[in-house]
């Protein structure tokens, strides 16, 4: 029986060049504070209003690839308890949300590796 030997031999450099080239972080950047924007709307829609002061004290805060959306007032954390609103801000939309990363992050892939095969 003869043997059979198949080498694969990537040409690194080019791979690396391929990853330093892709746009994969500013997608993410672009995403994560367009879907925080999406359960800051959502949150404010829920928020219960008296006042309104709640309501306009809610706002998002990017940090690299991190948002956070909360409020600095000093009862909404009571408020949060009694009458969830930025909770389910994020649990409504979480299964779009993850849709939403998961398509983007595979068209982006699409887009930055197209000519990927042409490494190897």
């Amino acid at each position: 029986m003869s043997e059979i030997t198949i080498s694969i031999k990537p040409n690194i450099s080019g791979l690396a060049q391929a990853f330093m080239n892709a746009n994969i972080r500013g997608f993410l950047v672009n995403e994560v504070n367009r879907l925080a924007a999406r359960v800051e709307r959502f949150g404010k829609q829920l928020t219960p209003v008296d006042t309104g002061r709640l309501r306009a004290s809610i706002a998002t805060r990017l940090v690299t690839m991190n948002a956070e959306v909360g409020t600095r007032v000093e009862y909404a954390r009571p408020h949060e308890k009694d009458y969830p609103f930025l909770r389910p801000a994020l649990t409504d939309n979480e299964a779009e949300i993850k849709r939403i990363l998961h398509k983007g992050l595979a068209d982006a892939m699409n887009e930055d590796f197209k000519g990927f095969t042409k490494i190897f």
